[in-house]
């Protein structure tokens, strides 16, 4: 058992914080314990991230930290459903999968390998091989983004080792299941992919959610790609309007590697996403891609920040947001150029469309260029359906519902073009078309 831990501040810590450390003073001393206290007293002293902090200015946590968690459970009552709203990959699809229940893992049988794929469970490489792991979690950072990756580090329990040694012939598909037994439970799921120089993988994050309770999902991704290593790599949330989901993505590129990153928001009530790249070498390109969807009194809150660290190095960061209702919408960008970067090129798009008076999209795309001789650039809009465009589609005969609908879809499908995965781009346009108006005539136009 941990010892007890006490805030340095003289603020008395919120519901939420005094649950955290009753958390972490019933969590069992393991290899990781040293690192872990240093997150937590760390995570205790910076307490929960408000709109005061850099990255949250959007966001308000207020409701959050009023609340007591509590540890949810390692698997659902009676098994995992076979069968979600959104499945990514079609029936005849050839792929892996693997799923993790509020961050515990269902590792493959025995004879069950994937080409190319070595798994371990968290766990298991802590108890045999923690120098790997602590390579992952430190050094600690007090950046506000990272700030639910501090708690995350304190008490994730188990999770994803992924090392990709090869080319892997098949998408490999992971589902991360919450699901609770009452109120205000909470998740810590920890996945790390580990890209051996000169390997290849696509591989696909779903949040889903089982059951009427769902709880609080505080994940964090971590991918390091080695010279050379290639990735496409996807994070798609689709739960129910009750669902809050905090995650982090890192992401380490070394000479050479590539990365194609989608984050597609579908659902979910309070979404939290952050990625945050370091481009480390020369060569390294990311190009990432950001489909945010606001419906009903959705919260979205996408936060980029991109890092070339080195010359000759590359990235893109495109975004299209949509929102309707009461919705919130906002998409958060940064590339910074550290010193000696140079011909280091990056460039920011950010597009959003307003369907509802009540609705709101905020976007702040940022540069920071410490070096010369660099082409960056970047640019926002924020507006209403194209007027001449609808008109347009109105003069050759489509009704107003089908136009704007029409207009709407490819506002939001240009995003999803880069997709290598057939069936996960196809199940994701469906859900998309779904919460659209006219969704059965939009069908017809596929």
């Amino acid at each position: 058992m941990n010892g007890a831990l006490q805030s340095s501040s003289a603020v008395p810590l919120s519901a939420a914080l005094r649950s955290f450390a009753a958390q972490w003073q019933a969590r069992a001393a393991d290899p990781l314990s040293a690192v872990r206290e240093q997150a937590m007293r760390r995570f205790l002293d910076l307490g929960l991230p408000t709109s005061r902090d850099e990255t949250w200015r959007y966001t308000n946590l207020r409701s959050l930290a009023a609340q007591s968690y509590v540890d949810a459970p390692r698997r659902p009552r009676g098994g995992i459903e076979p069968n979600f709203a959104l499945s990514l990959l079609g029936e005849s699809e050839r792929a892996g999968s693997l799923a993790l229940v509020n961050g515990y893992p269902s590792l493959p049988a025995a004879g069950a390998a994937i080409e190319g794929l070595e798994i371990r469970s968290l766990r298991e490489l802590a108890r045999v091989d923690p120098a790997t792991l602590l390579r992952f979690l430190e050094p600690l950072s007090d950046a506000d983004q990272k700030r639910w990756g501090l708690l995350n580090t304190a008490l994730f329990v188990d999770g994803l080792y992924l090392k990709i040694t090869g080319r892997v012939p098949l998408p490999l598909l992971i589902q991360h299941v919450a699901t609770g037994d009452g109120d205000a439970s909470i998740a810590y799921p920890r996945i790390i992919i580990e890209a051996a120089p000169g390997s290849s993988a696509t591989i696909v994050e779903q949040h889903v959610a089982q059951g009427a309770n769902t709880p609080l999902s505080n994940s964090t991704t971590q991918i390091a790609l080695r010279r050379d290593a290639r990735l496409e790599h996807y994070r798609v949330y689709a739960t129910d309007a009750g669902a809050t989901h905090i995650d982090a993505l890192d992401i380490r590129q070394d000479r050479g590697s590539q990365c194609r990153q989608f984050t597609i928001v579908l659902g979910g009530g309070l979404v939290r996403t952050a990625l945050e790249a370091r481009l480390a070498e020369p060569g390294a390109s990311l190009d990432s891609f950001s489909l945010l969807v606001g419906h009903e009194a959705r919260h979205v809150d996408c936060v980029n920040i991109v890092t070339h660290g080195a010359p000759d190095t590359s990235s893109t960061q495109t975004a299209r947001a949509i929102a309707s209702d009461a919705s919130r919408v906002i998409f958060n960008s940064k590339v910074i150029v550290e010193a000696g970067a140079v011909h280091a090129q990056s460039q920011q798009s950010c597009r959003g469309l307003l369907l509802s008076p009540t609705a709101e999209i905020d976007t702040r795309p940022q540069l920071e260029i410490h070096a010369d001789e660099v082409k960056c650039a970047h640019g926002a809009t924020t507006g209403r359906l194209d007027p001449d465009m609808l008109f347009y589609m109105l003069s050759r005969g489509l009704d107003r519902t089908t136009a704007q609908s029409l207009l709407v879809y490819a506002f939001l499908a240009d995003v999803l073009t880069g997709m290598s995965v057939a069936s996960a781009r196809a199940a994701i346009e469906d859900a998309l078309i779904a919460q659209l108006p006219d969704s059965q005539t939009l069908r017809n136009f596929r």
